[in-house]
């Protein structure tokens, strides 16, 4: 797994140096954490005539003025000579482009969150680190892959702006499993706020393993996981509850929805929504979490609630293809 930093997440937004300072420094944090994990974290050398201060103030400017002379050095050297940076490695092809739907169709091939969505594109699991507050604070982020007028695609990259979050998220991406099984075997202990029924691995039979697809459910998974213990001790939801709701349930293509009424009113694509195995009840699962790649799903029970099991009842490829 690779993260990009998003630069477009500097934009003149910060008040003084001051708050430039709690930023910059929560990247390192992030960075820190990524190497730890022995990922890598790419970066622009655009980075450094971004402009980070109201006025036109430039990041190369303004980080000699956040703090003492070995965290400035430390900064300088990676956006400087150590990277990666994002120009050395590119593998996009400059006779497409990329566009953020959520920014006006924001034309962003040569950036960070283009690079990223490329390589995902191409099968790669990429992800974003982004600076706060900015107009990038939120979590997927879809960009758009224009092959020509007619054939466009989108994905979802993930994106952190905070390092403990992005630490936990880290620590569920250890030991990656090597084949269906073993993820299957894995599950309980990553998440283990929810409830698997006994026979998933019977889904995935003859179908052939592929890390990329395991990623995505172990994200996807990991968002259940959190929403299972979002609630107070009256049962309602907390704010970071809604916060993924609104993240992951609530968006346009959202990455989690509900079977459409012409599915549930199909028998025969109704029942493929329907499981069970020996110690649980008939289940109706027709929420899911989609992986845009082979359109493998998720199926689980909803609502989600403090009080019941949430159920993994399902992963594999998409159930409602005619």
């Amino acid at each position: 797994m690779d993260f990009f930093v998003n630069e477009l997440s500097l934009h003149g937004q910060f008040k003084n140096v001051s708050e430039f300072r709690q930023a910059i420094r929560e990247v390192m944090g992030c960075r820190e954490r990524i190497t730890r994990y022995k990922r890598r974290i790419f970066v622009s050398r655009c980075i450094v005539d971004r402009e980070v201060l109201q006025g036109g103030k430039t990041f190369r400017k303004t980080v000699p003025e956040t703090g003492n002379k070995d965290f400035v050095r430390l900064v300088m050297i990676w956006i400087d000579r150590d990277g990666p940076f994002i120009e050395d490695n590119r593998i996009s092809d400059p006779g497409e482009y990329l566009s953020l739907p959520g920014h006006n169709d924001e034309v962003v091939t040569d950036a960070g969150i283009g690079e990223a969505a490329f390589r995902q594109f191409r099968g790669s699991d990429t992800s974003l680190v982004s600076f706060a507050p900015s107009n990038y604070n939120y979590t997927p982020i879809e960009v758009c892959w224009h092959h020509n007028d007619s054939d466009v695609k989108s994905c979802d990259l993930l994106n952190f702006w905070e390092a403990q979050k992005l630490e936990n998220h880290l620590q569920t991406r250890q030991s990656p499993p090597s084949s269906w099984q073993d993820m299957i075997v894995q599950l309980p202990s990553r998440f283990p706020n929810l409830t698997f029924l006994n026979n998933l691995d019977k889904h995935l039979v003859g179908e052939p393993f592929d890390v990329c697809i395991v990623e995505r459910v172990f994200v996807l998974l990991d968002v259940l996981n959190q929403l299972k213990v979002s609630f107070d001790n009256q049962g309602e939801r907390t704010r970071n509850g809604e916060e993924l709701l609104d993240n992951y349930f609530r968006r346009q293509n959202a990455l989690f929805s509900d079977a459409s009424d012409q599915e549930k009113n199909d028998p025969n694509l109704r029942s493929r929504m329907i499981f069970s195995d020996s110690d649980s009840p008939q289940l109706e699962c027709f929420w899911h979490g989609k992986i845009r790649h082979r359109e493998y799903r998720i199926h689980f029970t909803y609502p989600i609630t403090s009080n019941q099991p949430l159920y993994i009842a399902y992963i594999g490829p998409k159930l409602t293809k005619k």
